[in-house]
């Protein structure tokens, strides 16, 4: 009825077939509390990245607030600046300008200045 020929490779193959099954049905299997050991300890970690994780976020927070502070001083230093350069800017125009009064003075002039500023400095002196 069943004409099947059985050779040494199909023998091989059904043997190597049954030691698979086998080592697949009775293999032995991992206690449960390795896995719950290895879950506690990853908790643990956790933890302690959760807690370092805090403290990070919080000196990042007073770093900010330090960045701030300096930012408003720089930018009250920028305003003050600005102003500066306008008045220099201003006294070197005022720099180039001759004066109306020594425009306005003649030689006569001039000597008469001249003596009572002498004239009075001598006073200040005495």
């Amino acid at each position: 009825m069943f004409n099947i020929k059985i050779d040494t490779k199909i023998v091989f193959i059904l043997i190597l077939a049954a030691a698979l099954i086998a080592s697949i049905i009775f293999r032995p299997a991992k206690p449960i509390e390795t896995y719950e050991e290895e879950i506690n300890a990853l908790k643990e970690k956790n933890k302690q990245l959760i807690l370092s994780n805090d403290s990070i976020a919080q000196l990042n927070n007073n770093l900010q607030i330090e960045i701030d502070k300096i930012l408003v001083v720089i930018d009250s230093t920028k305003v003050l600046l600005k102003g500066t350069e306008d008045k220099l800017e201003n006294l070197e125009k005022k720099r180039n300008e001759v004066s109306n009064i020594v425009n306005s003075l003649h030689a006569d002039d001039v000597t008469s200045t001249l003596s009572d500023y002498l004239k009075r400095r001598g006073k200040d002196t005495d």
